[in-house]
């Protein structure tokens, strides 16, 4: 008899691998693109000569100064990609969940995405 949790818990551990692959590849990818966009931006800022830019730029202005290669750009595109990273991957674990019809987990999860988005709604006021 005890044969068979251990087999039960062998074939949920299957099942939940490829989902931790997933997650720790949207974290891994995230970090990766910011570390890859700031080092961009202070790498711009000492080849110009600029040094740290002592600011970021607006969401609204960001795509054109990108094309105009500002540092300041970069940098902050890095920081919101970094912080848009748990963001995807409460997000990521939303979707694979209501795949799986676990609708637990996909309350829960539904949740804890509101409760993220309505921290940087409330944060911006």
């Amino acid at each position: 008899m005890s044969a068979r949790p251990e087999q039960g818990a062998v074939a949920g551990a299957h099942v939940m691998e490829p989902i931790e692959r997933a997650i720790r590849w949207i974290l891994l990818s995230g970090i990766a693109v910011s570390a890859a966009l700031m080092a961009a931006g202070l790498v711009l800022g000492v080849v110009r000569g600029a040094g740290l830019p002592r600011g970021v730029v607006p969401l609204a202005e960001l795509p054109p100064a990108l094309a105009a290669l500002r540092p300041a750009a970069y940098l902050s595109l890095g920081l919101i990609v970094l912080i848009g990273t748990p963001f995807v991957r409460v997000a990521g674990s939303l979707v694979v969940f209501a795949r799986e019809h676990d609708r637990r987990y996909v309350l829960v999860t539904a949740i804890v995405l509101f409760v993220m988005c309505l921290g940087v709604l409330l944060g911006k006021a």
